[in-house]
C-alpha cells in the first residue's frame, strides 16, 4: 500500500511537517502517532518516517529509511504557447509533472492575446501546483516554472528540438532515427495554431516540425499526447 506523501524539513534524524502540510496530515488525512508517512525534503531526498509527536502547529516524524528513486535520464523542457484562458494551464501542471517535464516555459505567440503581467501573476500559483503534484506522482523535484518568453526569443540548447505542427502531414516521432536523447525541447502551439513565420523561425533554430495527430487537437490535449508519446519513445 502506498504511504501518504508530504513535504517536510529534515533535522538530524527527524522530519518536521508544518503549515499546509501539517493541516493536510492531521486534519484531512487524520494521521496519528505511529502512522508511517513518506516525506520529500525538496532537496532530492525521500524518506519513510514514523510520526512520534503531534503538536498544535507541527508534527515530528522519525526517519526509518531513505527511499531510492530513479531520476529521468532525459531532461524535457516544455515550451507551452499559452491559451487565452490561463486556467487551462492550472490544470496542465499536474499531468506534465506525471509525464516527467523538468522545465515549463510559458510562451507568448502571435495568436496569444494575453498581457505579460497576467502571465507573471500566475507563476506563483503554478509553482505551488507543481510542488503539490510531486506528492501524487512521487517524483523527486517539482517542475521548474520559468518566466514567460516570446516565441521569437526561444533559443534552446537541448539535443533534440521538436515543434508539433498541425500542418505537418508526413513526419512523426516514429520518423526519428535516434531514440536516446539527453535533453529534449518541445514546443506546443496555441489555440489557432502557429503562423507560418513562427514555424520558419523555429526551424532556423533547429526545431524539427512533426505531426502529432491526424486530427486538430486542443492545446492541452496536444501537450499531454506529445509528452505521452515521448515518454514511450525514451523509456
Amino acid at each position: 500500500m502506498s504511504l501518504p506523501c508530504f513535504i517536510g524539513k529534515v533535522s538530524d534524524s527527524h522530519i518536521i511537517i508544518e503549515s499546509q502540510e501539517y493541516h493536510h496530515a492531521v486534519n484531512v488525512k487524520k494521521l496519528k502517532i505511529n502512522d508511517k508517512i513518506e516525506v520529500n525534503d525538496l532537496n532530492g531526498n525521500c524518506f519513510v518516517a514514523t510520526i512520534n509527536k503531534i503538536e498544535k502547529n507541527y508534527l515530528i516524524a522519525i526517519i526509518d529509511s531513505k527511499i531510492t528513486k530513479d531520476i529521468p535520464k532525459t531532461d524535457i523542457t516544455l515550451y507551452q504557447c499559452l491559451p487565452n484562458k490561463l486556467s487551462k494551464i492550472d490544470e496542465l501542471i499536474e499531468p506534465i509533472s506525471q509525464l516527467n517535464v523538468k522545465t515549463f516555459i510559458p510562451v507568448i505567440s502571435q495568436h496569444c492575446a494575453l498581457k505579460p503581467k497576467d502571465i507573471q501573476n500566475k507563476i506563483a500559483k503554478w509553482e505551488k501546483i507543481a510542488i503539490q503534484s510531486i506528492k501524487q506522482c512521487k517524483r523527486l523535484f517539482p517542475v521548474i516554472i520559468e518566466k514567460q518568453q516570446n516565441l521569437f526569443d526561444i533559443n534552446p540548447k537541448e539535443q533534440l528540438k521538436i515543434v508539433f505542427y498541425e500542418n505537418e502531414k508526413n513526419n512523426t516521432l516514429k520518423s526519428l532515427k535516434i531514440k536516446t536523447f539527453d535533453s529534449i525541447a518541445i514546443v506546443i502551439g496555441p489555440e489557432g495554431g502557429f503562423c507560418e513565420s513562427e514555424i520558419l523561425h523555429l526551424q532556423k533554430k533547429g526545431f524539427i516540425a512533426l505531426s502529432l495527430s491526424k486530427n486538430i487537437l486542443k492545446t492541452e490535449v496536444a501537450t499531454i499526447s506529445a509528452l505521452a508519446q515521448i515518454e514511450l519513445m525514451i523509456i
